[in-house]
């Protein structure tokens, strides 16, 4: 049920959402909000149906299920999340179901909301980039059996392979870490949330899992990041059981059909000059190292064409409508 009660700029500031957003930048959107108090049970949006509003929440829990042809994708949103900004901004019907399961607070807008967000700065790019990674979780992945038979599943990341990656059964010994990050440490909070928190634009990110659900455990992932508009650096890690079984090469020619189809032409690499591995893989596609520092080797080479690709052409095709989906989900 919605309230009448003024809601206040200051309370907007409150929310991680809006972190770094001057209060001030906030009173057009506060004023455009009205309170909402939900107890659980309650529906607040259903699939499928027209889009008028969208949710801040205050505090509390809800339930979001997206329903297809595939089965149901379950996730729960918590205080300091927004639900319902998608089909606003793309002007579509609802994509899932949102039922309350703890009684939740929060504020509700209209389109004219929206348009007050879309006004403070930065919140244009972190409501699209947001928007994006709710749509990756309704993505179907895609199945890949390996050269020694073994199934595992593509899809694009997801925030939560954050928790995955850290806490799953998948080992990233020191070793495998050192190669990745040139460091024995481990990644710090604020680096593994850039890892896994992307735009999937300038920053895209293939993860391959062990299991098709979306609590599979994450084995490899692989990423470019956009350094100039058609220039990217790549990297790659893959968990230690899991390694000797051409996760590395299938997944540079996953990045190179992403990457060309957002306009990257070349791709540039750093790593541990005694990386041979992924040395071995990256000279099938034309690069040559240069020493940089004690150690360490660079590359720039050009992305593969489709035509130098290993990929099976319904395969291809698949990746390429898969990472689209993503990179293109609003607009």
């Amino acid at each position: 049920m919605a309230g009448s009660i003024a809601v206040s700029a200051d309370e907007l500031a409150a929310l991680e959402f809006f972190a770094g957003c001057p209060v001030e930048s906030l009173g057009p959107l506060a004023a455009r909000l009205r309170p909402l108090t939900a107890l659980p049970g309650q529906v607040l949006m259903r699939q499928g149906e027209h889009a008028d509003s969208f949710l801040l929440i205050g505090e509390g829990r809800a339930r979001v299920r997206h329903s297809s042809a595939d089965g149901d994708v379950v996730d729960d949103v918590t205080s300091g999340l927004i639900v319902g900004e998608i089909a606003l901004l793309r002007g579509t019907p609802r994509i899932a179901t949102v039922t309350v399961t703890e009684k939740l607070t929060g504020w509700v807008g209209g389109s004219d909301a929206l348009a007050a967000m879309l006004d403070v700065p930065l919140m244009m790019d972190k409501l699209v980039r947001t928007a994006r990674q709710r749509l990756a979780t309704y993505v179907t992945p895609i199945p890949v059996t390996l050269r020694d038979g073994t199934e595992l599943h593509l899809r694009p990341v997801l925030p939560g392979d954050n928790e995955r990656t850290v806490h799953g059964p998948v080992q990233f010994s020191s070793e495998t870490i050192y190669k990745r990050f040139q460091s024995t440490r481990m990644p710090t909070a604020s680096l593994m949330a850039y890892l896994f928190e992307v735009d999937y634009v300038d920053h895209f990110v293939w993860v391959m899992t062990d299991g098709k659900a979306i609590d599979a455990p994450v084995v490899a992932d692989a990423r470019f990041v956009r350094e100039a508009p058609t220039v990217a650096e790549i990297a790659f890690i893959v968990g230690d059981d899991y390694q000797g079984k051409g996760i590395g090469g299938f997944l540079l020619e996953a990045l190179a059909v992403a990457a060309r189809s957002e306009g990257i032409r070349q791709f540039t690499a750093r790593i541990l000059a005694d990386n041979f591995p992924m040395r071995r893989i990256l000279d099938r596609y034309g690069a040559h190292w240069t020493r940089d520092g004690q150690g360490v080797v660079t590359t720039v080479f050009d992305v593969p064409l489709v035509r130098d690709l290993a990929l099976p052409p319904t395969l291809y095709r698949e990746i390429r409508a898969l990472a689209r989906q993503v990179m293109r989900a609003v607009g």
